[in-house]
């Protein structure tokens, strides 16, 4: 290959994507009472925590995330046996779970929140929400929530060089099943405490980057988007069909 012809290839791509340019999106849980999806009816409660009300929303976990891994995503197959040689056809679709390093502030709002959501699904609620009217006053802890309130969306967001959102890759269905440890030790210096969160979610796509997302404070995307992708579950918009 002549390298001008190489050159004209990796040319017309533009840039290279980076590893260090990106943000996050955390939705609130469908069910949340008072923040969750329209129609969500708060069955789900608030978190016992707090954290969610104190700092209004998951907006402020945008560039918390220290570390967050793409999943991957493969088709299971099963061997088709007819005459002549056998041969695989695709039957599942495989995705892994996604984990995510936060790091904490001061009043550790980050680990309360994952805390908060993660129990909530187990029933530990503020006292008096995630309740049906008519009902008891208080859900009763260690009672399983419904599957449609307690799940919600996760977005992470490439950015180009200029900070814009170049991709949008969707988790749908999203919700956390573990809030890993944190560790405290003695040392000369501190370093930022942090922990992990790992996410499962039903399936994942590539969906148009959103304007104004959060933590773009032009409101527009300098990044070039992607076509849009009507079909499967993901609106125009990057959200989520009902």
């Amino acid at each position: 290959m002549e390298v001008s012809a190489f050159n004209k290839v990796i040319g017309s791509t533009g840039d290279f994507a980076r590893n260090n340019l990106y943000s996050i999106e955390v939705y609130m849980p469908r069910g949340h009472d008072g923040m969750g999806m329209t129609g969500g009816n708060g069955y789900f409660g608030k978190f016992y925590t707090g954290a969610d009300e104190e700092k209004g929303g998951a907006q402020f976990l945008s560039y918390k995330a220290k570390q967050v891994s793409v999943p991957g995503k493969s088709l299971g197959t099963i061997d088709v046996k007819r005459f002549g040689p056998v041969f695989k056809v695709a039957n599942d679709l495989i995705v892994d779970t996604v984990s995510m390093t936060f790091m904490c502030g001061e009043s550790y709002a980050e680990h309360r929140f994952f805390d908060g959501w993660l129990s909530g699904i187990m029933g530990q609620v503020k006292h008096g929400t995630g309740v049906s009217k008519g009902g008891t006053s208080h859900r009763q802890i260690y009672t399983l929530s419904y599957y449609h309130d307690y799940v919600s969306e996760v977005r992470i967001i490439p950015l180009d060089r200029q900070g814009g959102a170049i991709a949008n890759i969707v988790l749908i269905e999203a919700y956390p099943t573990n809030v890993g440890p944190m560790e405290f030790t003695w040392g000369e210096t501190g370093e930022v405490q942090q922990f992990t969160v790992t996410f499962s979610y039903r399936d994942w796509n590539h969906t148009v980057p959103k304007t104004g997302w959060w933590a773009d404070i032009e409101g527009t995307n300098t990044g070039k988007q992607l076509p849009k992708q009507t079909a499967g579950n993901i609106n125009p918009d990057g959200t989520a069909t009902a």
